[in-house]
Formats: structure tokens, C-alpha cells, sequence
């Protein structure tokens, strides 16, 4: 017969620590919202303006996950234009060698931009993944804690009394 679980109180008596099930199931970093980096390209823009709605709405996201995003971002924009040059030019193409002699040997090789393309979306499925955007991995997303009024600065009120304040 298995032991039954102790309480956060029994815990704090014994000094052990709870088991993961009895765990606070919110982070204690607060929320914050990632600034988009100037550097990235058209493309992983507009994959950043997409994705970031969604993660800020399931309170996941933290200034220090800018640079993650990004990198995502960007992975996914080189895999678009991966893409985009396959679909134009094929899978394989048609290089053409001197042998030995001299002669000119034609052979058909996988295209270079497909190796590209696994690289991207090897990179993708880690970076999903991390991002809790997969099926599996998006009951492991933990919430991050909301702001305070003391921490955000206050509210609104505090913020037109201090610009009132500068005025003057």
C-alpha cells in the first residue's frame, strides 16, 4: 500500500520538499513582453508578430525569451526561402563534371538548399518544443506571474500624477 502524500504544511514541518504534483504550478518570473530585435529579416518579422500574440496570451513569455524567439524566427524565415528555391528549382539538380580525361560526366544530385532545409526544420522541432508550441510539450508550460501595480509602477493613476509632476 503506497504512503499517502503529505501537505505543504507537513512539508514545511518535516523540512522536505513537496512533491512535484504538489508544486506551485506559476513561475515565479514575472511577465514581460519580449521587444522584437531590429536585425531580423522581413520574414522573421513577420513570423515574430504571429507567434507573439499567442505565447503572451498564455502568459509564457518573459523579456529574457527575445533572443529565443529570434533565433526561431529567424530559423523559420531560412526554411521558407529553403523552400521556396526547392519548390522552384526541384529536388535534385543536374551538375555537370570533367572526368580524368576530360570528358564531361552529367549526374544528378540532391539539391544543396535541401540540406538547408533539414538543418531548418531539425532546428524548428527543437525550437517549438522548447517553446511549448508542440502538442506534448504544451502541458509542461509553466505560467509566468503577473505584475503587481507595485511592480508594473504603479498604474495608470501613478503614472499621469508623475508626468504631472514633471510639468511642474
Amino acid at each position: 500500500m503506497p504512503r499517502r502524500r503529505l501537505s505543504d504544511a507537513e512539508h514545511a514541518l518535516r523540512g522536505t520538499l513537496p512533491s512535484p504534483a504538489t508544486v506551485p504550478a506559476q513561475s515565479q518570473i514575472p511577465k514581460s513582453k519580449p521587444k522584437m530585435p531590429k536585425f531580423l529579416s522581413v520574414e522573421a518579422r513577420k513570423a515574430w508578430r504571429q507567434l507573439l500574440p499567442q505565447l503572451m496570451e498564455r502568459d509564457s513569455m518573459t523579456a529574457l525569451d527575445a533572443s529565443h524567439l529570434a533565433i526561431h524566427c529567424e530559423t523559420f524565415a531560412r526554411w521558407i526561402q529553403a523552400q521556396t528555391q526547392i519548390t522552384a528549382e526541384g529536388l535534385t539538380q543536374t551538375v555537370t563534371r570533367l572526368d580524368s580525361n576530360g570528358t564531361a560526366v552529367s549526374s544528378t544530385r540532391p539539391h544543396i538548399a535541401l540540406k538547408i532545409l533539414q538543418d531548418c526544420e531539425k532546428s524548428l522541432r527543437a525550437s517549438l518544443r522548447e517553446l511549448g508550441i508542440t502538442p506534448a510539450s504544451r502541458q509542461k508550460i509553466t505560467p509566468v506571474k503577473k505584475k503587481t501595480e507595485a511592480e508594473d509602477g504603479g498604474g495608470i493613476l501613478e503614472f499621469i500624477a508623475k508626468q504631472a509632476e514633471k510639468k511642474q
